[in-house]
């Protein structure tokens, strides 16, 4: 199994046992005056996507699946992956917004309630870095939020080869 997919499955398992966000944790998304995540600010990465949202994308932007894969999508080690802009943006950012936002990937759906996010608070503190939303203002998602996107990100990363 992948590392990453086995780290989430063993913070799941930690969080039946009571973890450090059971309280929840502060976090508001800042967009749209923010698109840090979206933005190629880190360097390269990757977005990567399952069959259903690819087919769910392509649907988004009115095109075939064939012609959306081939012009959005890379395949890196097995898995699939949005390609990006020169600058690393998303090839889907567009004046600091997201052109597919209702149909955005699973992986955007759920950041910053990654797994390796997630793993303690000393992490959490750090993403402070990449995410301005994190511990922004009194805001708090609940503890039982944040396992809900732990296992969603959890289950599509398994989906998508991960």
């Amino acid at each position: 199994m992948d590392p990453k997919a086995e780290q989430a499955k063993e913070l799941l398992r930690a969080k039946r046992a009571g973890n450090w966000f059971d309280a929840g944790v502060q976090f508001r998304c800042i967009h749209p005056e923010c698109s840090d995540c979206c933005s190629g600010r880190r360097g390269p990465g990757y977005v990567w996507v399952s069959m259903d949202e690819m087919l769910a994308l392509a649907n988004n932007r009115g095109i075939t699946f064939d012609s959306f894969t081939r012009k959005y999508v890379r395949q890196v080690d097995g898995a699939y992956s949005l390609v990006e802009k020169a600058n690393y943006d998303c090839i889907f950012l567009r004046d600091g917004k997201c052109e597919v936002y209702a149909a955005r990937p699973i992986q955007c759906r759920t950041y910053p309630f990654w797994p390796e996010v997630m793993t303690s608070p000393k992490r959490w503190e750090r993403e402070e870095e990449n995410c301005p939303g994190v511990n922004v203002d009194e805001t708090v998602v609940t503890g039982e939020e944040v396992e809900r996107q732990l296992a969603q990100e959890t289950e599509n990363r398994e989906k998508s080869g991960r």
